[in-house]
């Protein structure tokens, strides 16, 4: 499954925002973020609806979240947050 390309971001451009103010991530591209050198958290456009994988807690495999309310986006930064935090702390 392909990531999502920068038409599908732009209605998630204050999400990104906030995830870019995260202390430890890098985004590399557009929506993709990579936290200590490893993939971290991406988007995909699943047949027009934007769907974020934020990598699980102790590195296998993603969690997906949903992102097309304010509550799920808000789930999402506070989450990745706190993920990225733990990454810092190993």
């Amino acid at each position: 499954m392909a990531h999502a390309d920068p038409k599908a971001l732009e209605p998630l451009l204050p999400l990104l925002r906030q995830l870019r103010d995260i202390k430890g991530l890098k985004e590399v591209k557009p929506g993709i973020f990579y936290c200590r050198g490893a993939a971290f958290l991406h988007f995909h456009d699943e047949n027009g609806v934007v769907m974020a994988d934020l990598k699980k807690p102790g590195g296998s495999g993603f969690d997906r979240y949903p992102v097309d309310t304010p509550p799920a986006q808000r789930k999402l930064v506070d989450e990745a947050k706190r993920r990225a935090a733990r990454a810092d702390d190993d």
